[in-house]
C-alpha cells in the first residue's frame, strides 16, 4: 500500500498558520463580548439601585438579550469553521496529527482549545442572566424592603450560592473521574484516596 505523498512545508505552515488565527480570533472575540455583557450587567445594576423602574430597564434587558443572541450567533458559526481549520491542519501536518494520537488514547478527541462549551455555554450563560433580569423586573413591582432581615435578593443569592458550590463539586469529581480513566488508558495504576 502506497503512502500518500508528504504536503508541501509552506501548505501545511499556511494551514497551521491559519489555524492559530482563527483560535485566536474565537477567543478575542470571547474577550471582547464577555467584557461588553459584563459592562452593560453592571451600568443595570447601578441603575438598577439608583431607581427600579421597569420603562427604563425593559429596553436595556431587550438589547443585552438581543446582543448576546447575536454574540451566540457568531460564536457558533465561528467555532464550527474552526473545527473545520482544524480537521484540515490535522490532514496537512504530519506531526501535530501523531502529537493528537499519542496525546488522549485510543478514540480521545483532542486538538486547540476551541471548544463547544466556549462558543454555547459562554453566550447562553448571558442570556439566561438577561432572562432571569428581565423575569425579575416583571415579576416584582414594589421597591426592595430595607429593614427585612431575610429579602427576596438576599434569598436568590444564597440559592445561587448552594447551586454554585454543588456545580463546582461535580465539576471536581467529573475531573477527578477524567484523569483516573486517562490513567486507565495509559496504563498507569491508579491513585488511592489518602
Amino acid at each position: 500500500m502506497e503512502q500518500p505523498a508528504p504536503p508541501d512545508p509552506d501548505v501545511a505552515n499556511r494551514v497551521w498558520q491559519h489555524g492559530m488565527h482563527e483560535e485566536r480570533l474565537f477567543h478575542d472575540r470571547l474577550n471582547y463580548f464577555s467584557f461588553l455583557e459584563t459592562g452593560l450587567l453592571s451600568i443595570c445594576a447601578i441603575l438598577y439601585n439608583k431607581e427600579p423602574s421597569v420603562g427604563v430597564f425593559l429596553p436595556l434587558t431587550v438589547v443585552g438579550l438581543l446582543f448576546t443572541l447575536l454574540w451566540l450567533l457568531i460564536q457558533t458559526r465561528h467555532w464550527a469553521y474552526c473545527e473545520h481549520v482544524h480537521a484540515r491542519t490535522r490532514e496537512m501536518v504530519p506531526d501535530y496529527r501523531v502529537t493528537l494520537a499519542t496525546w488522549g488514547g485510543p478514540g480521545a478527541r483532542a486538538g486547540w482549545s476551541i471548544s463547544r462549551p466556549l462558543a454555547l455555554a459562554v453566550p447562553v450563560l448571558f442570556a439566561c442572566t438577561w432572562v432571569g433580569f428581565m423575569t425579575w423586573l416583571l415579576l416584582r413591582a414594589e421597591a426592595p424592603a430595607t429593614a427585612a432581615t431575610v429579602t427576596p435578593e438576599r434569598a436568590a443569592i444564597f440559592v445561587l450560592a448552594v447551586v454554585l458550590g454543588w456545580v463546582v463539586l461535580r465539576l471536581r469529581r467529573a475531573e477527578r473521574r477524567v484523569k483516573e480513566l486517562r490513567r486507565r488508558v495509559e496504563g498507569e495504576p491508579p491513585l488511592r484516596a489518602p
